[in-house]
């Protein structure tokens, strides 16, 4: 039998103190325990380095300037020491028998490079869903298209030789840097394994960074325009790439537009305008886009209410509404 995987728990945070304390304690608590906690904080300025004080001979502390999550995990992973690295946010939680279900799984296949477990959806502190429902994991051969549709594996364990050798996180994407990250690896012949079992807890908080959801599908797109590079890519892989590039492309100027009408900017004509003629665009949110452009100002909120398109300044969740 082969030994068992060590796995490091790294938490990127920038100004978390409220909540990092809960996530601490749930990643200590694992048994077996991590090889290390991480923290690594992205320039602060709260009260997060009282909060720590508590854990001090327990953790690691990497004090960094404010350059964002992807480069705060960066940071982690390269002082970490582990084969394998989970990247847990600040105000979500491990439940018991998460690490050992990780390793589990390390040990039965050693060639994963993605290791993931199910989790519940929490909002307001009330569990709404579990990820697997709208995500449901596919199998082997099916990863590769798969990863190109959606992120099949949240709060992701990576194998950390093979994600430096790929060059880590992208550090420009402000957000979704974590599917990037096992797009990659999967593209470039990594297989990930999965427990069924929910064994941890992802809040859903509103002003959290997934809530700019405009700047969130530029990001998807730019996911995907990095993928569309790849000279490797098959023909069903590329032509599932450019049906995603589309859609995030459309959602971000329907984001744009619905933002620009709801606060009335002097933009607004033109956002909606844009929309109407993004590619990708449903007929239904670009007849709203053409209708909102072309009428007076004092009809857009009418419009807007009347039109029935699908919000993306908040994020769809079980249990919830966008």
């Amino acid at each position: 039998m082969s030994e068992p995987a060590t796995i490091a728990v790294v938490l990127a945070v920038h100004d978390g103190a409220e909540t990092i304390v809960e996530a601490l304690d749930s990643a200590l608590s694992q048994d077996p325990p991590p090889d290390a906690v991480i923290v690594a904080d992205d320039g602060s300025t709260d009260r997060l380095e009282q909060a720590l004080e508590p854990y001090r001979d327990r953790i690691v502390v990497l004090r960094l300037q404010h350059r964002g999550v992807a480069a705060a995990r960066n940071e982690a992973c390269r002082h970490a020491c582990s084969e394998f690295v989970l990247f847990l946010d600040a105000d979500d939680l491990l439940l018991p028998g998460k690490l050992e279900a990780l390793t589990r799984l390390a040990r039965a296949e050693p060639a994963f490079d993605v290791l993931g477990t199910d989790l519940w959806f929490e909002r307001d502190g009330r569990r709404v869903g579990r990820f697997s429902d709208a995500n449901p994991f596919p199998a082997p051969e099916d990863q590769r298209r798969t990863i190109l549709e959606r992120c099949f594996v949240a709060q992701a364990t990576l194998r950390r030789s093979s994600l430096l050798a790929l060059g880590g996180f992208d550090e420009e994407l402000r957000s979704g840097s974590d599917w990037d990250a096992v797009l990659r690896l999967v593209l470039a012949g990594s297989t990930a394994g999965f427990e069924k079992t929910p064994l941890a807890v992802y809040r859903i908080r509103q002003g959290s960074l997934t809530s700019a959801r405009s700047d969130t599908f530029r990001d998807r797109a730019r996911i995907m325009e990095k993928a569309l590079a790849d000279p490797n890519l098959r023909p069903e892989e590329r032509s599932a790439a450019k049906r995603m590039l589309g859609t995030q492309r459309a959602r971000a100027a329907l984001g744009d537009a619905q933002a620009a009408v709801a606060t009335d900017r002097p933009d607004a004509r033109l956002r909606c305008a844009e929309l109407a003629l993004t590619s990708g665009c449903s007929p239904r949110d670009r007849f709203w886009g053409l209708a909102v452009a072309a009428s007076p100002r004092a009809l857009r909120p009418w419009l807007s209410r009347r039109a029935g398109a699908t919000s993306q300044l908040s994020r769809r969740v079980p249990g919830g509404s966008s």
